[in-house]
C-alpha cells in the first residue's frame, strides 16, 4: 500500500472509529440501535441510566405538543409511579410520537426507551407551561425518548 493512501486512512478510521464510539457511548448501543431496556423504578431512575422500562401512569392534564424542524411533532408528559394521580412532582418526562387520545388524563403504561439528561429538548417554554399546570421539577429529573409504549 502506499504511504499516501495509509495518510487518508489511518486518521479516517480513527475519527469514524471515534464518532462511532461516542455515539455508542451518548446512547448506550450502536449509531442505528436502541439500548436494551433495563426495568428500573421512577424514583431510583437518574441520567446515567441509558436503555430504561419505567412503569407508571402518565399524566395528560397538560397537553404539550413539540414541532421540529423536519416535521416531527412529540408529546410530552410526566410519567409518575404507577396508579399516582396525585402528585404533582416531575421526576420523568416522556417524549413520544405517539399522541394520546383527547378524553384520556391518566394512562397507566409500560415506557421503553432512553434515559438523558433533558438538555434543549426541554425548553423553558415547556417548563413553564407544566409549572403552569401545576406541577414542578425534581431536582434532577430525566427526559425519557420512547422506542415503545404498551398501554
Amino acid at each position: 500500500m502506499s504511504k499516501t493512501v495509509l495518510a487518508v486512512l489511518v486518521p479516517f478510521c480513527v475519527v469514524a472509529g471515534a464518532a462511532i464510539g461516542l455515539a455508542w457511548w451518548d446512547r448506550g448501543a450502536l449509531p442505528g440501535f436502541d439500548p436494551t431496556p433495563h426495568p428500573v423504578q421512577i424514583e431510583e431512575i437518574t441520567r446515567d441510566h441509558r436503555g430504561v422500562r419505567l412503569t407508571g401512569t402518565a399524566h395528560y392534564e397538560v397537553r404539550l405538543r413539540q414541532k421540529m424542524e423536519g416535521g416531527d411533532v412529540f408529546t410530552l408528559f410526566p410519567l409518575m409511579k404507577a396508579g399516582d394521580t396525585m402528585s404533582r412532582e416531575i421526576k420523568v418526562l416522556v417524549r413520544t410520537q405517539r399522541t394520546p387520545e383527547d378524553m384520556v388524563t391518566y394512562e397507566d403504561m409500560v415506557v421503553d426507551g432512553l434515559a438523558r439528561p433533558p438538555g434543549r429538548l426541554v425548553s423553558p417554554d415547556v417548563q413553564d407551561k407544566l409549572e403552569e399546570g401545576g406541577y414542578h421539577f425534581a431536582e434532577g429529573f430525566v427526559l425519557v425518548e420512547a422506542f415503545e409504549i404498551k398501554g
